[in-house]
């Protein structure tokens, strides 16, 4: 493990540890280094050439009054560097190292594992998430199913789970108890559970006064939750108590497979669908929730990022004729991929499953049931999708470090 700290002469055996929890493998080593006051030049032994910001280096040295020994937080204020730093020299160590020597007198020194990770346009990057993978109608007996005790019980399972969810956009759990609380604690080695209007916790079984069409026995077409949000919560769990009616089975489909479908396919639709803007809002008798935007949408690197795929939750569209027009047809026939069994695919709950998903990618629904032929009750909640992408950067944090302990 290793890292730079800030040293009183640049000749000085500095210490040259990271902490456990953010250990760097060394895949490539350093040919050559260079300063030239403005910058610190790296050539990488694959060929490789990285450049890096002297303001940039100085900040992020880890040494005691840079970056704090425990929260591992910046402790120097920018405005503390002075306006003019320059790298002055730069050498390698006996340990493949670079020693950076700074006009401010002192030095840092740099880990090569660190340094390439953090270099802009690597052709590999340490903190990538892993690559999702779309799926269409035939996925039903490919659905990740894994053992809910032992996710509980074992890390590297927990892992196994997250990276499932991320990749495949849905995941099973099986064998968990029939038992209200599960829904409390599974999610939760996760992260927090995000409360909205039905609550922290909610209970998905035909009522009376029913606020959902959830909450009915009808069949729901494959759709995402809550898109009237400014924030469509991320991750959806859904746990089997009961499922003893006829009906009820879930429905489910990639949503992200059916927008690069109709990107492919029809073109016109797709510009449709992530350009012009439509309005979302509930009809609830106590909330009232709005939100506008278009149909995909795309996070800061320009990579599908969402559907805000609803049949029931569109205000009336305001826009003119033509647009109108054009998003009637693009609308319809996303709908109409979502129902096919090109892209549908039914899974029948058992109580004590668990069924996750990206609310924002996998879209759910279910067949309609008749509540005179036994009881379907399913409890919900919802996690933010950033508490996936924690977990996932945890587990790859394990990977480096034991990747580093075998060298």
């Amino acid at each position: 493990m290793a890292t730079s700290t800030i040293v009183d002469d640049a000749g000085a055996d500095a210490a040259f540890d990271l902490p456990d929890f953010d250990a760097f493998p060394v895949r490539h080593q350093i040919a050559m280094a260079t300063a030239d006051g403005q910058s610190l030049r790296i050539v990488w032994d694959d060929g490789f050439e990285s450049r890096y910001h002297p303001m940039w280096l100085r900040e992020n040295a880890p040494d005691p009054d840079t970056t704090h020994p425990v929260t591992r937080e910046q402790s120097l204020f920018l405005l503390d560097i002075p306006d003019d730093l320059a790298v002055t020299n730069a050498t390698l160590d006996e340990r493949g190292g670079v020693l950076v020597e700074w006009s401010t007198g002192g030095a840092s020194r740099y880990h090569p594992g660190w340094l390439r990770a953090y270099s802009f346009d690597a052709p590999e990057r340490l903190f990538s998430l892993p690559k999702r993978v779309h799926w269409d109608g035939g996925f039903t007996h490919e659905v990740p199913r894994l053992d809910g005790p032992t996710v509980l019980s074992d890390e590297s399972e927990l892992g196994r789970w997250a990276e499932a969810l991320h990749i495949y956009g849905v995941a099973i759990l099986e064998n968990l108890p029939a038992t209200p609380e599960v829904i409390d604690q599974v999610p939760g080695r996760l992260g927090p559970i995000r409360d909205t209007n039905f609550g922290r916790l909610f209970d998905v079984r035909s009522k009376a006064d029913a606020d959902s069409n959830a909450y009915t026995s009808m069949t729901l077409p494959v759709h995402a939750d809550l898109v009237t949000r400014e924030y469509v919560p991320g991750l959806q769990f859904l746990h089997c108590l009961e499922n003893g009616a006829v009906g009820g089975d879930s429905l489910l489909a990639d949503g992200f497979s059916i927008v690069e479908t109709i990107r492919r396919m029809h073109p016109d639709y797709y510009e449709a669908l992530k350009t012009i803007p439509m309005g979302f809002y509930n009809k609830a008798k106590d909330t009232d929730y709005r939100m506008e935007g278009p149909f995909i949408g795309f996070d800061a690197d320009g990579e599908l990022d969402q559907v805000r795929w609803s049949p029931w939750l569109r205000a009336p569209l305001q826009a003119s004729f033509e647009d109108t027009d054009r998003l009637y047809r693009a609308l319809r026939h996303a709908f109409r991929l979502g129902e096919s069994s090109e892209h549908q695919i039914t899974v029948r709950l058992k109580p004590g499953d668990l069924l996750g998903f990206d609310n924002r990618r996998c879209l759910h629904g279910r067949t309609g049931f008749d509540p005179s032929t036994g009881s379907r009750w399913l409890r919900g909640c919802y996690v933010e999708r950033e508490e996936l992408h924690s977990r996932l950067r945890i587990v790859a944090r394990h990977r480096r470090a034991a990747e580093v302990a075998e060298t």
